[in-house]
C-alpha cells in the first residue's frame, strides 16, 4: 500500500492520529482521473481546491508540489483515479488551532475500473434518497471532508441504481450522491442553485463554459423533484466517468441523451472498449 499514497510527498510517512482531518473532517479534497501520469482537467481541479480551502481558511499547497507528488506516484502507461486531500494539519485536543498550523497534503492512487460502456449507450437509473443535504450557507459548494450525508445516502441505494438524487431541506434537488445533476428543457440546460449545501464540481464549470458553443443556454434554477421529472433530458456528471444521461428516476423514464453525448468529450473522452 505504500506505493499507493504520499503524505507531504513521502511514501513512508503515516498519518498523525491528531490530524484534524481525522478528528473533525477539517479539510478539503478533489477526485479526478489520471491517464498516463496526467491528471485530467488539473488546472480546474486545483483552482477549485484553492477556492474550497480559502472558504475554510486552510493553507493550500503550491500547485507545483502537488504536481510533483502526482508525477512521483502515478505511472505513465495506465489509468488511475487520483485523490488529493488537504487537511488543516495537526493540533492538540479541541476545536481551536494555532494560526501558524501547517496543512497536511495527501495524494492517493486508486485503481481504476473501466467504465461499463453500456452506461454511455443506454444511460443510468437514479434513486431518490431519504437522506438530505445538510443546510449550511457558509461553505456551500466546497468539497470538504464532512461527507457523512453522502455516506448515509449511498447506503440507501439499491443494486439496480447507479446513483441517488439528494434533496435539500426545502425539497429542492441539490445533487447526486457521487455526481452533479443537470436538467435540459428544450435549449436550456439547468443546474440546481445549491444555495445552502452540496458540491459544485469541475464538470459543472465545463458545462457552463461550453453550453453556448453547442447551441444551448445554461442557467441556475431551483428544481423540485416533479419539475426534474418533466425535463427532456437529465444528465449526471463527475470527474471520473464524465457524463451519463439518466434513463429512469422512480416511474419516469427517458430514452436518449442529446446534450449528454455532445458535452461528454468536453469533460472526459471515454476510453475505447
Amino acid at each position: 500500500m505504500k506505493k499507493n499514497f504520499l503524505i507531504n510527498g513521502n511514501p513512508l510517512k503515516s498519518i498523525n492520529p491528531f490530524d484534524r482531518g481525522l478528528s473533525y473532517g477539517d479539510g478539503v479534497f478533489r477526485t479526478f482521473l489520471v491517464r498516463n501520469g496526467c491528471p485530467i482537467n488539473w488546472d480546474m481541479h486545483y483552482e477549485k481546491l484553492k477556492n474550497d480551502a480559502r472558504i475554510l481558511k486552510i493553507k493550500v499547497p503550491k500547485k507545483i508540489d502537488l504536481l510533483l507528488d502526482i508525477k512521483k506516484l502515478f505511472s505513465l502507461n495506465k489509468s488511475y483515479i487520483g485523490k488529493v486531500i488537504i487537511t488543516r494539519g495537526v493540533s492538540n485536543q479541541g476545536y481551536q488551532y494555532k494560526k501558524n498550523i501547517e496543512s497536511t497534503r495527501i495524494v492517493l492512487k486508486i485503481n481504476y475500473k473501466k467504465i461499463n460502456h453500456s452506461h454511455y449507450l443506454n444511460g443510468v437509473r437514479l434513486q431518490v434518497c431519504k437522506t438530505r443535504v445538510t443546510h449550511n450557507e457558509i461553505y456551500t459548494g466546497a468539497k470538504h471532508l464532512n461527507r457523512i450525508d453522502n455516506v448515509l445516502a449511498k447506503a440507501e441505494l439499491k443494486n439496480a441504481v447507479f446513483d441517488g438524487v439528494m434533496l435539500d431541506k426545502n425539497g429542492y434537488v441539490n445533487e447526486c450522491v457521487s455526481s452533479n445533476i443537470f436538467a435540459r428543457y428544450g435549449k436550456f440546460v439547468t443546474s440546481p442553485k445549491q444555495k445552502n449545501g452540496g458540491v459544485s464540481g469541475v464538470c459543472q464549470q465545463i458545462i457552463i463554459k461550453n453550453a453556448n458553443s453547442l447551441g444551448f443556454k445554461f442557467k441556475y434554477q431551483d428544481i423540485k423533484l416533479e419539475k426534474l421529472k418533466q425535463a427532456d433530458e437529465v444528465i449526471i456528471t463527475n470527474s471520473v466517468f464524465g457524463a451519463f444521461y439518466v434513463n429512469q428516476i422512480e416511474e419516469t423514464k427517458w430514452e436518449e441523451g442529446i446534450f449528454t453525448s455532445l458535452i461528454r468529450d468536453f469533460i472526459i473522452k471515454p476510453e475505447p472498449k
